[in-house]
């Protein structure tokens, strides 16, 4: 079986576990899938999967999912982790995935403003740090499964806080050379190929998830306008401030602080989710 039915088949079986002893699963299941990012897909959910059907034969026989599998999941867990070699195609394959996500998000919105042109190496740059920001956040997520210290946990996402902090505030200030100006007509082909691409990632990768949809909603938006500003008239009206740029800048800020919001706790909701419910 392939990873995607392996996962169809664990959640199906996990539903015949009783209380404690899904809640033991699960907790377990998600520390092993954080600490795999770089490893195998179908490898990992195979072991999931051997563990799941072992706790259930277990339970049939009267026997709680910690008296069979230990009272140490975390050291089980680990050392099940240490046999499985790491995957190069994993990891390129994960890793391309998000940096394609964050600069899409990054890209799109910069066609709205056709004179400033596209920086490519900033682009490049805050994928790099996204990239670096989705792996600490997965960390996370595994190591607080079973990790008792608040204050360390809370240390922990305060970091991740200050990481993503400055994520955003390098996709304002940071500037390369390499930037490009696009004419109207290849300003608006280049903007409706990543939407396609943006499109097809939401559909058939985040299969219609409410907080990638929040996202989508606003790059949607994002690109309508980067098309509407190279439109002749369209442009003109677009172009026109409606508001004073004082009055814009209050409007503005918040807008960005909104959007800073959403990126960060989004992406801890998305990759908390997928872990426990892939």
């Amino acid at each position: 079986m392939n990873a995607k039915q392996l996962i169809e088949e664990n959640n199906q079986l996990r539903e015949r576990l009783t209380p404690e002893n899904k809640a033991y699963y699960e907790e377990l299941m998600v520390y092993v899938r954080g600490k795999a990012l770089f490893k195998r897909e179908s490898d990992i959910e195979q072991i999931l999967l051997d563990i799941l059907t072992d706790i259930l034969a277990a339970q049939a026989d009267g026997q709680s999912a910690r008296n069979y599998f230990g009272k140490d999941p975390q050291a089980s867990a680990d050392e099940l982790l240490e046999s499985i070699p790491r995957s190069f195609s994993e990891s390129f394959k994960i890793g391309l995935l998000l940096m394609v996500c964050y600069v899409l998000v990054f890209a799109i919105p910069l066609f709205i403003a056709p004179q400033a042109g596209v920086d490519l190496g900033k682009l490049l740059l805050m994928g790099l740090l996204a990239l670096v920001f989705a792996n600490s956040v997965l960390w996370l997520i595994s190591n607080g499964v079973y990790q008792k210290s608040r204050w360390k946990r809370g240390l922990g996402y305060g970091l991740a806080v200050i990481a993503f902090v400055v994520i955003v505030i390098g996709s304002v200030f940071i500037k390369t050379p390499l930037i490009i100006h696009f004419s109207n007509l290849l300003g608006i082909a280049a903007i409706i190929i990543l939407f396609a691409i943006t499109t097809f990632i939401y559909i058939k990768i985040f299969h219609h998830d409410v907080m990638s949809t929040i996202v989508y909603v606003v790059i949607s938006i994002d690109a309508l306008l980067g098309i509407g500003v190279r439109l002749p008239v369209i442009g003109e009206f677009l172009s026109k401030p409606l508001f004073p740029k004082s009055l814009a800048l209050w409007i503005i800020i918040p807008l960005c602080i909104i959007a800073a919001l959403i990126g960060g706790f989004g992406t801890y909701y998305l990759l908390a989710r997928e872990n426990k419910k892939k």
